[in-house]
């Protein structure tokens, strides 16, 4: 199984705070994008055939698929994953996945939506997938850059 350096919450994927920050300090052969809607988007699929980060393939999978690809993958490989909802944090973890700590970087502000920590507004179904990982032990830190200081959400 391959090794996953960092699990990222982020509802804008693949941006400059990822490519210039965080995967200097997650060393990853590979990122994953691990969201349905993503990874069956005819425009997603053209916009990241384009916007490849150097030296990294990315690969856009159903979190479900995402798993099973982690768990089968040779274990000298190492992944940086990001999704834009922790609900794919669950369906990750309901795959197999092992998951000690994400990494939450930014939900932006949504209709009906709460404000968990000064970056992240979460739906109820959000809300209610971050309160699933933190009953299964999931240690989650807010940071949008890794010099930031660590916030934690406030679930109530």
């Amino acid at each position: 199984m391959g090794k996953v350096s960092l699990i990222r919450i982020d509802d804008r994927l693949i941006h400059g705070q990822v490519t210039t920050a965080w995967l200097r300090v997650y060393d990853a052969d590979k990122i994953i994008i691990a969201n349905e809607r993503v990874a069956t988007s005819p425009v997603y699929k053209s916009i990241f055939s384009v916007a490849q980060v150097p030296g990294k393939e990315i690969l856009l999978l159903a979190p479900a698929a995402a798993a099973e690809y982690i768990q089968k993958s040779d274990p000298k490989e190492k992944y940086f994953v990001i999704t834009p909802t922790p609900v794919d944090v669950v369906t990750l973890m309901d795959g197999g996945l092992q998951v000690e700590k994400i990494n939450v970087g930014g939900l932006q502000g949504r209709p009906n939506t709460k404000k968990l920590a000064k970056v992240v507004y979460a739906t109820p179904d959000e809300e209610k997938a971050f309160i699933e990982l933190k009953s299964r032990g999931v240690e989650m830190e807010v940071q949008m850059v890794p010099t930031d200081r660590i916030a934690y959400l406030d679930l109530k």
